[in-house]
């Protein structure tokens, strides 16, 4: 319609040139709007031209006008470098409202000029008014539907933002008829004298928007920084969690990328949602870690304390004045859509639809990452385990939409970010804080002082783990030197082996001993099936398994054998995993794997062992170390004698 419009007035002028003043304000027009002001927040332009524009089209008609609102809203786009479809839009729809707006004058003026002595200058003021008003209402309405479908936002926010924009018609309709009332008295040469007026307007609202502009984008710094802060604050909690800056992130972008995907536009709640994936587990802080690493099923004392971290989480975050609604979401982000999640038992629609974004994908990234307590699952079983709960834990809906999405929106949220790699080395400083790697294991020759001779002439263990002697018999020359208080490492594992293979049978296990030096465990002695990969292997305290057994001294039966042996290819499902303590003094870690779960009664068994072999190993340890300082001392005597003997 807008081609067309165009079109017929371009054939008019053809038929019936304008007159010369008609030709200056459209030149005046067109200067104007070489500078037009942007509105902050909004994709729209503002200037000064308008009033040209409407003088022109109330005296002249709506053709030079209109070709001349086409030329200066083309120019505009193609400065801002829009496409081609964008800068058709611009170019027709001003140009269309103007000359609807102009039919309006004409009809309501009864199709007589502005300037003619037959009407009344008082009746220019109705036709003008409404003039102003259909100009108005077809190009900010066409304009801000055309925001809203680009941009994704509501309609009626955008009319808000443009809403204000009235003010700029009413002083180009007001600036018009002092045109026209200069015109009809002075002529058009004292008619000049309105426009330093019109650039005075221009001016003013040059400044206004200006000022606008400069409060918005202080206020968009701002909320970087505060975002920022935020994020920065979410990876030291996820840490506690023992998980990386790479979980919040990915949450953050799933998140906000379902619910786009859902049709959630209100820019407010995309903003709880976003500060929302960031701090729903701010409650954390206020449960122990070794709950929250636990590499094992939760007591029913130990998961009412980690449900704590709802509410908690939820009460901090009270005391911050966010502007959109973060705590709703951070304390039903547990709720189930069946009504059966904690703490207030909501249960459908109750639940507020950023809550129900966050519980699926949290449970998504949370089942595809690595965990202290299991190893992280493929795609497509994280799916099924989420689809599973559909209708019961999550909403229907919810879980609908971002099966269909969650392909593409992990496409982005695999991308890097912004500063990614300094979170990044904070996520690690916080989570791991571990030491250098210990040294490299010992070899067996060294090990010979201890592996072989501690068992006595002619029982010397070769290199495959296995002996020359019974078991039993190891076992018996262990325990008079144990007696005798010269255990060493070797006296420790004979005589568990000879225990242990009949508690533990068709079961592989470790002895992990703590080096201080380090800080690590380092897998010192290894006993059944791939024993050799296993032996000298080793991890941080509090990491894995066995190192979480080590730091909290707690036993740990059927937990995942995944959790120590990651992706090394060994057949081994559970581990049961137990403390060596030398009083009050934690000196190792056994831990046996199996291909099936350990019974009540080698878990029993093993626990009632723990404390002995623990006790054992802890003198071996003190020999060892005795002997390596006499060694030592030997060795440095020796030295002086030759410097002395010269």
């Amino acid at each position: 319609m807008g081609v067309a419009a165009i079109a017929t007035s371009v054939h008019g002028m053809v038929i019936t040139p304008p007159p010369l003043n008609a030709l200056l304000f459209a030149a005046f027009g067109l200067l104007a709007g070489a500078s037009a002001v942007k509105i902050p927040g909004v994709s729209a332009l503002v200037s000064a031209s308008d009033t040209f524009f409407i003088a022109s089209a109330m005296i002249f008609g709506p053709g030079p006008a209109m070709i001349a609102l086409g030329l200066d809203s083309a120019g505009l786009a193609w400065r801002r470098g829009y496409g081609l479809q964008r800068l058709l839009f611009n170019a027709t729809q001003p140009a269309l409202s103007l000359w609807a707006a102009t039919h309006v004058f004409q009809f309501l003026a009864g199709d007589v000029s502005a300037l003619s002595p037959s009407m009344q200058i008082t009746g220019v003021i109705l036709p003008l008014a409404a003039m102003t008003a259909v100009y108005f209402g077809l190009n900010c309405g066409l304009t801000a539907q055309a925001i809203a479908l680009e941009s994704r936002v509501p309609l009626l926010k955008v009319w808000k933002r443009l809403a204000p924009i009235a003010v700029n018609y009413v002083a180009a309709a007001s600036a018009a008829f002092c045109f026209v009332i200069v015109m009809r008295t002075a002529g058009a040469l004292a008619a000049s004298a309105v426009v330093p007026l019109v650039l005075v307007l221009h001016v003013t609202l040059r400044s206004i928007l200006g000022r606008l502009s400069d409060a918005e984008a202080h206020v968009q710094k701002v909320d970087r920084l505060y975002l920022s802060t935020i994020e920065t604050l979410a990876t030291a909690i996820e840490a506690k969690d023992g998980v990386t800056h790479d979980h919040i992130r990915h949450v953050r972008r799933f998140a906000i990328g379902l619910a786009h995907a859902l049709g959630i536009n209100d820019q407010d709640t995309i903003k709880a949602i976003n500060a929302a994936a960031l701090l729903h587990d701010t409650g954390k802080l206020a449960v122990p870690e070794h709950i929250l690493n636990k590499p094992g099923k939760l007591t029913p004392h130990e998961f009412e304390q980690m449900k704590l971290h709802v509410d908690v989480g939820a009460d901090i975050l009270s005391s911050i004045d966010f502007p959109y609604p973060v705590v709703p979401i951070v304390r039903a982000h547990h709720e189930s859509w069946d009504g059966s999640g904690y703490p207030r038992g909501l249960k459908g629609d109750q639940i507020p639809i950023g809550a129900r974004i966050l519980s699926v994908v949290d449970c998504y990234d949370a089942l595809t990452s690595d965990r202290p307590y299991r190893p992280a699952l493929s795609d497509e079983e994280a799916m099924k385990i989420v689809m599973e709960r559909r209708g019961t834990m999550y909403d229907p809906l919810v879980v609908d939409t971002f099966l269909q999405v969650y392909r593409d929106i992990a496409v982005e949220a695999m991308e890097p970010v912004p500063h990614q790699e300094a979170f990044s080395r904070i996520g690690r400083a916080i989570a791991v804080r571990q030491p250098p790697p210990p040294s490299p294991p010992p070899s067996p020759s060294q090990y010979a002082g201890f592996a072989g001779a501690g068992v006595g002439a002619g029982f010397i263990r070769p290199e495959n783990g296995t002996s020359e002697a019974p078991d039993d018999l190891l076992a018996i020359v262990s325990l008079s030197r144990i007696l005798g208080g010269e255990a060493t490492f070797a006296d420790a594992t004979a005589l568990a082996t000879a225990h242990l293979s009949r508690i533990l049978s068709d079961t592989t296990y470790v002895f992990y001993v703590h080096d201080a030096a380090s800080g690590h465990l380092v897998a010192r002695h290894a006993a059944g099936e791939h024993a050799s990969v296993l032996r000298g292997t080793s991890m941080a305290m509090g990491g894995r398994l066995s190192g979480w057994v080590a730091a909290q001294r707690q036993t740990i039966t059927n937990s995942d054998a995944a959790l120590d042996l990651h992706d090394r290819g060994l057949k081994f499902k559970r581990a049961l995993s137990t403390p060596l303590m030398d009083g009050d003094r934690m000196v190792g870690v056994l831990t046996a794997y199996s291909a099936r779960e350990f019974t009540d009664d080698q878990s029993r068994l093993v626990q009632m062992m723990a404390p002995h072999l623990g006790r054992i190993v802890g003198a071996a340890i003190r020999n060892e170390s005795r002997t390596r300082e006499v060694g030592a001392s030997t060795a440095g005597s020796r030295d002086l004698r030759v410097v002395f003997s010269r």
